[in-house]
C-alpha cells in the first residue's frame, strides 16, 4: 500500500532516508501501522478513476410520409433505391434528399419502407 512520510526518518531495514511529502510503497500492514503510530507517515487513499457507463445512442426518428421511422431504417431505405445516404448525414439532409424525389422514386421509397 502506498504511505505519505510525514516526518524525516531513516528507514530501518535499506538505510534510506524519507522526507515529508515522499510517497513510498510498503507491502506490510505491520509495517505500515507502526510508522503510522509513530507519526512517520500516513496512508495514502488510493482514488480510482470514476468508470461511466457508455452513454446509450437515443434512435433518432423521422417523421415521414405522415409516419415515423428510425433514421437508420429511412437510411438503408435509401440505399436500397440506390441514393447516397450514410447514418452520420442529418436528419434535416435525409429529409431533403427526398424532398426531391419525383413520383417513381417516391414509390420507390414508399416500398422500401414497407408503405402501401
Amino acid at each position: 500500500m502506498k504511505i505519505r512520510v510525514i516526518s524525516v526518518f531513516r528507514d530501518k531495514f535499506t538505510g534510506k532516508y524519507y522526507t515529508p511529502g515522499e510517497v513510498i510503497e510498503v507491502s506490510e500492514e505491520s509495517r505500515v501501522m507502526d510508522m503510522e503510530s509513530r507519526r512517520l507517515a500516513e496512508r495514502v487513499e488510493v482514488k480510482t478513476p470514476e468508470v461511466k457507463a457508455p452513454e446509450e445512442k437515443k434512435e433518432v426518428k423521422i417523421s415521414l410520409f405522415e409516419k415515423e421511422f428510425d433514421k437508420k431504417v429511412l437510411v438503408d431505405a435509401l440505399k436500397s433505391i440506390g441514393v447516397q445516404a450514410s447514418g452520420n448525414m442529418k436528419e434535416e439532409t435525409l429529409l431533403g434528399k427526398v424532398a426531391e424525389f419525383d413520383e417513381e422514386s417516391t414509390a420507390k421509397l414508399k416500398e422500401a419502407l414497407g408503405i402501401e
